[in-house]
C-alpha cells in the first residue's frame, strides 16, 4: 500500500535536508514529497562560474525542465545573456528570490528578467558594476520598469555597487511600493553636506531631479521618510554613516525599525546610538560590530531601552568594558549575542550580565578571543543551558580539558561548537577521561580520573629540548587515555565526552594540536554532523580517519588542511566512505599523491563514482 503524499511530507519534516535528499532517490512519489513547497521555499539553486550560454549543455536547462518548481536562484560570477530569455519567460513567474553576484549582465537583459519576475519578493544585486556604470538602467525611455512593476518586492539589496546614484536607487524603489528591507552596505554613500547643497539647493524637490552623479545619504533619508510606514529593516554596514546621520534616521516620523545593521562603521558614535535607542524601541536585531567608537554608554542605553532585542552584535567594540556588559541581563528576550574580540570584557562582566541567573532564552553565543579563564567558561556552561551554538575559538586559557567537559555535561542541546586554536584541549577532555573539578559531591556518573599526572617522575635528567619533552608527554597522555577508553564501553559509561552532544551538526577543532586518533575513535559518533574542521590537527592519522568516516557518515564539508600525518590512504578513505561529501579542503601535496597513485583519469573517475552531489575540492598551494 502506498503511503499518502501528505503523510510522507509530514514524516520528511523530521529529517535533515541531506536525509531528505537521499530519501528522494527512492521513487517518484518520495521525490515529489521530499521536494514539496514546504521544503523548497528556502532552497536555493546556485550557479557558480557556470557557462549558461551553451544551449546544449547549460545547467540551467535542468531547472527549466524540472518536475518541481524552484523559487530561489543565485547567480555568482556568471554571464547572463539574452540566450536565457526563454528560461525567464517560462520560470520567472515562480521566482521569489533572485540574487546576482559579480555577474556580467547588460541593462536590456536585466529589464527583461524583472519584467518576467513579477512575483519577486527579494532582489539582491551585489557588485555588478557594469550594470550600473552607464547610469541609464531602468531609465524608462526604452524598456524601463512600469510603476509598481515590483509590487511584491519586499527586500532590495544593492550592496557593493560603487556606481550607484540617487536616480538609480529611486527607479528601483519607485517600482516597489511595499518595500520592507533596504540594503546599501558597502556602497559609496556620501554624507558631506557640501554635496547635498550642490545637487539639492534649498527648496528643491529631491524626487523631481535626483542626482545622476552621486549617492547621497540625504536622498536616501528622503526615500525612507516617504516609505516610513513600510520600511522595517535597514542595512548600512561598511559605510561612512556617523552619529549625526543615524540620529536623523532614528527620528523619522512613523519609522518603526525591527532590524538595523551598521557593521564596520568607524564613524558611528554614541550620539547616534543614544538617539536610536530613544526613538526605535521596537528593534529586534542590532549589529554594531566593529564600530570602534561605541562605548559602555551606548550599551547601557541599548539594554535599558531596546527591551525587545533578540539579536545583538558588538564584535570588536574595543571600548566596551565590564560596565556595559553587566547590563546585558536586562535584555530578557535576547536569543543571539556576539561579544567576541572585546578585549576589556572579563568574567566579572559576564557574571553580572547574562550569567546573573539561569538563562533559558539565549541560544547563540559568540565569545571567541575573549580574555577569560576556565572558571568563566564553566560559569557560562552552567548558567546558559539552552545554547545551540557556542563559539569559544581563541580562548586560549579558558578552554581546557576541565572546562570542555563541563560544556559536554551541560550543553547537550548544542548544534554548533567552535573551539578553534584552543590548544590546551586534548584527548582526555574530548573523551571524558581527564580530570574535572566537581562541587564536592562524589557522583557515581562523574568522569573517571586519569592518574597520568600523578605518576611520580623518574629520577633522571632529560637531555632533550622542551619541544621533545612535550612530544613525549603527549605520547604518554595519548597512551593512558587510549588504555582507559579501551577498558570502557558505551554501555557502562561514556563520561562527559563530546559524544554526549548527540545532535551536533557543526564542529570546529582546527588548531587543537593535542587531539589525536583517540578522540576520533572514541568521541566521534554523530549521525547528523555535516561540517567538520580538523585543519592543523597534526597528530591525526589514517587510523582516526577510518573511524571518523564510519561513525560520522553525514559529513558534507571537511577541512584537512595542514594535517601532515595524513597520507594517501586517509584521503582515499574519505573519498570512498563519505558519500555525502560536497567540499573537501586539502593541501596540494595530497592531490599529487592521489594523482601518482591512481592517475589523473582514475582519480576523476573515483570522484564521479562516489559523489552523487556536486563536490568542491579546494586545493591550497
Amino acid at each position: 500500500m502506498d503511503i499518502p503524499y501528505e503523510v510522507l511530507v509530514y514524516l520528511f519534516e523530521y529529517l535533515p535536508k541531506s536525509d531528505r535528499a537521499a530519501a528522494s532517490e527512492t521513487c517518484r512519489s518520495w521525490y515529489l514529497a521530499a521536494n514539496d513547497h514546504i521544503f523548497l521555499k528556502n532552497k536555493v539553486a546556485i550557479f557558480y562560474k557556470s557557462v549558461l550560454s551553451d544551449e546544449t549543455f547549460s545547467p540551467i536547462n535542468i531547472f527549466e525542465n524540472a518536475l518541481i518548481t524552484y523559487y530561489n536562484y543565485l547567480f555568482n560570477e556568471v554571464e547572463i545573456t539574452n540566450k536565457l530569455n526563454d528560461f525567464w519567460e517560462k520560470n520567472g513567474v515562480n521566482i521569489k528570490c533572485l540574487t546576482l553576484r559579480n555577474c556580467d549582465i547588460c541593462e536590456k537583459v536585466f529589464v527583461h528578467i524583472l519584467q518576467n519576475c513579477q512575483n519577486l519578493e527579494a532582489l539582491h544585486i551585489q557588485s555588478c558594476k557594469e550594470l550600473f556604470m552607464s547610469g541609464r538602467l531602468l531609465e524608462g525611455k526604452t524598456e524601463g520598469l512600469l510603476a509598481n512593476n515590483l509590487e511584491n518586492l519586499k527586500c532590495l539589496s544593492l550592496s557593493g555597487n560603487q556606481y550607484l546614484t540617487d536616480v538609480l536607487v529611486n527607479r528601483f524603489i519607485s517600482a516597489a511600493p511595499y518595500l520592507e528591507e533596504l540594503n546599501l552596505s558597502s556602497c559609496s554613500l556620501q554624507f558631506h553636506l557640501g554635496l547635498v547643497k550642490k545637487f539639492y539647493p534649498p527648496g528643491s524637490d529631491v524626487f523631481h531631479n535626483p542626482s545622476e552623479s552621486v549617492l547621497t545619504f540625504y536622498f536616501i533619508l528622503q526615500l525612507i521618510v516617504a516609505k516610513a510606514k513600510t520600511i522595517k529593516h535597514l542595512l548600512f554596514s561598511n559605510t561612512l554613516i556617523d552619529g549625526a546621520a543615524l540620529k536623523s534616521l532614528s527620528e523619522v516620523d512613523n519609522l518603526k525599525l525591527e532590524t538595523l545593521q551598521v557593521h564596520s562603521c568607524d564613524q558611528l558614535t554614541n550620539t547616534g546610538i543614544l538617539a536610536l535607542t530613544t526613538h526605535q524601541t521596537l528593534l529586534k536585531a542590532l549589529d554594531i560590530g566593529l564600530c570602534t567608537r561605541v562605548t559602555d554608554q551606548s550599551l547601557v542605553h541599548i539594554c535599558k531601552n531596546l527591551v525587545h532585542l533578540e539579536y545583538l552584535n558588538i564584535q570588536r567594540c574595543r571600548a566596551v568594558t565590564d560596565l556595559g556588559i553587566a547590563e546585558l541581563g536586562k535584555l530578557k528576550k535576547l536569543k543571539s549575542l556576539n561579544i567576541s574580540q572585546c578585549e576589556l570584557i572579563t568574567k566579572d562582566g559576564l557574571e553580572k550580565g547574562i550569567c546573573a541567573e539561569e538563562n533559558n532564552v539565549l541560544e547563540e553565543l559568540d565569545i571567541h578571543s575573549l580574555n577569560l579563564d576556565q572558571t568563566g567558561v564553566i560559569m557560562i556552561s552552567e548558567k546558559l543551558p539552552s545554547l545551540s551554538s557556542l563559539d569559544l575559538s581563541y580562548c586560549f586559557n579558558a578552554v581546557t580539558d576541565t572546562s570542555i567537559q563541563v560544556i559536554f555535561k551541560n550543553q547537550v542541546l548544542l548544534h554548533t561548537l567552535k573551539i578553534s586554536h584552543c590548544d590546551k584541549v586534548s584527548d582526555a577532555g574530548l573523551t571524558g577521561m581527564g580530570k574535572i573539578e566537581t562541587d564536592g559531591n562524589n557522583d557515581d556518573d562523574g568522569p573517571i580520573m586519569s592518574s597520568m599526572d600523578n605518576v611520580q617522575a623518574p629520577l633522571k635528567i632529560h637531555l632533550g629540548s622542551r619541544a621533545e619533552e612535550e612530544i613525549m608527554r603527549d605520547a604518554r597522555r595519548k597512551r593512558d587515555v587510549m588504555r582507559m577508553c579501551e577498558k570502557l564501553t558505551t554501555d557502562t559509561y561514556s563520561g562527559y565526552s563530546l559524544a554526549r552532544i548527540k545532535g551536533l551538526k557543526e564542529l570546529d577543532i582546527s588548531g587543537c594540536n593535542r587531539i589525536t586518533d583517540v578522540s576520533l575513535t572514541y568521541a566521534f559518533n554523530f549521525k547528523e554532523l555535516f561540517n567538520l574542521n580538523l585543519s592543523r590537527c597534526q597528530q591525526i592519522t589514517h587510523e582516526g580517519i577510518v573511524n571518523l568516516v564510519k561513525n560520522c557518515p553525514s559529513i558534507e564539508y571537511l577541512n584537512l588542511i595542514d594535517c601532515y600525518n595524513l597520507k594517501d590512504e586517509a584521503v582515499t578513505e574519505v573519498v570512498k566512505g563519505l558519500r555525502r561529501l560536497k567540499q573537501l579542503e586539502l593541501r596540494v601535496s595530497f592531490i599529487n599523491i592521489l594523482c601518482n597513485v591512481f592517475g589523473i583519469s582514475e582519480w576523476k573517475a573515483i570522484l564521479q563514482r562516489f559523489f552523487k552531489f556536486y563536490m568542491y575540492l579546494h586545493i591550497l598551494t
